[in-house]
């Protein structure tokens, strides 16, 4: 049966799509005055079955279903399955004598939308309304979702690219940049006792350094860790510290810093290579920040094994700030004031904190600042 009515009201009907599963044609009728009379212009199809309930799903959108509870070849919770199938989307509303509190919680678990008894049909349309407006939100929230999703899967793979791109450019970059700097170690050593030129190319070697240091922080920083795997073997740690100062001699005003290393060995296990790494990066830290004054690197022993402090008389850190540097781009000064990419203490950390370790700062603002390196004596 199809039922259609025009609104009563003065303001313009709004029509809806309704699919009434009813077995009675006058409570239908009575369904389609109802929403007439607030201000809707319902087109109203009675089903009775599943078949045909299915089939009218099939063949259309509908803007809402009511349904009876109880019908004697069909009931509500066989027809929520149905529209839950069919028409997820589509709001329900249970128009029924009175079915109890029990079975009305049980229809709204079951995905109704609300329950109006058929004595109190005046609560029809606000409760329509509000289901109608409940299921756009709902759709406009899974459309958001589902936009969100879409976009974290292209810059995830926007991502993926960037950090391809980043380790085969660093990788490409690598072999000219060797083959250049053999070719100015070469020229120095050839050039005598011309001090000029000697001077000249000491000074072009130390900038294709730098040049390496940013490849190799591009590489670690596309990996988002440490380089390579922590290989752990007993090491000097104060052997381990004179070659990170022989390393920096000549590219980092090396001269500011002074090294109190104890006449007895210190050892700890770690990854030579990759300590060496850390420690170069907060010198080279401290020496940058420094204001060229001197720099003081210490070497104890602690009660959880080894420590090593890195102090400077610089410009020092404000305590907002303590945090921000160890993040990745992370700085407490401009980029324009004292470049580079923000990547030295953060890669640092990533090295000691993999050796079971804690990098921290202590600085105020125009009073340096002091890095101290704890490494456990036994992982």
């Amino acid at each position: 049966m199809s039922v259609s009515s025009t609104a009563e009201s003065t303001s313009e009907p709004t029509p809806l799509a309704i699919l009434s599963v009813e077995d009675s044609s006058d409570d239908v009728e009575l369904i389609a005055r109802e929403l007439a009379r607030n201000g809707l212009t319902p087109s109203v199809r009675q089903v009775q079955t599943s078949q045909e309930m299915e089939s009218a799903l099939r063949e259309r959108h509908w803007d809402a279903i009511c349904m009876d509870f109880q019908m004697p070849r069909f009931d509500a919770l066989r027809a929520l399955n149905v529209r839950a199938t069919l028409a997820p989307d589509t709001p329900v509303i249970i128009i029924s004598g009175h079915i109890g509190e029990t079975a009305a919680v049980t229809l709204l678990k079951a995905g109704a939308d609300d329950y109006i008894p058929k004595h109190n049909l005046a609560r029809l349309a606000p409760a329509l309304r509000r289901a109608m407006r409940d299921v756009e939100d709902r759709r406009e929230r899974r459309r958001m979702e589902d936009e969100r999703a879409h976009l974290v899967k292209h810059l995830a793979s926007a991502l993926e690219l960037r950090d391809e791109f980043l380790i085969l450019a660093s990788h490409e970059l690598r072999t000219p940049l060797t083959a250049l700097r053999l070719q100015v170690e070469g020229a120095a050593r050839v050039s005598g006792a011309n001090e000029v030129v000697r001077g000249r190319l000491l000074r072009a070697d130390e900038q294709i350094e730098r040049i390496a240091r940013l490849i190799e922080d591009m590489i670690a920083v596309s990996k988002l860790g440490p380089p390579e795997p922590i290989r752990p073997e007993e090491s000097d740690v104060g052997r381990l510290l004179q070659r990170v100062m022989r390393s920096l001699a000549g590219v980092d005003q090396i001269e500011t810093v002074t090294a109190y290393v104890p006449a007895e060995g210190i050892s700890a296990s770690l990854d030579p290579a990759q300590m060496e790494d850390a420690l170069r990066r907060i010198l080279h830290n401290a020496v940058k920040y420094g204001a060229g004054l001197p720099v003081d690197v210490r070497l104890e022993r602690s009660e959880a094994g080894v420590l090593i402090s890195v102090a400077d008389r610089g410009i020092g850190i404000a305590p907002e700030n303590h945090g921000r540097i160890f993040e990745r781009f992370g700085r407490a000064e401009p980029a324009l004031n004292y470049g580079g990419l923000g990547l030295g203490l953060w890669i640092a950390r990533q090295i000691v904190e993999a050796h079971g370790g804690t990098l921290g700062v202590v600085s105020q603002v125009g009073q340096g600042a002091t890095f101290t390196v704890s490494i456990p004596s036994k992982r």
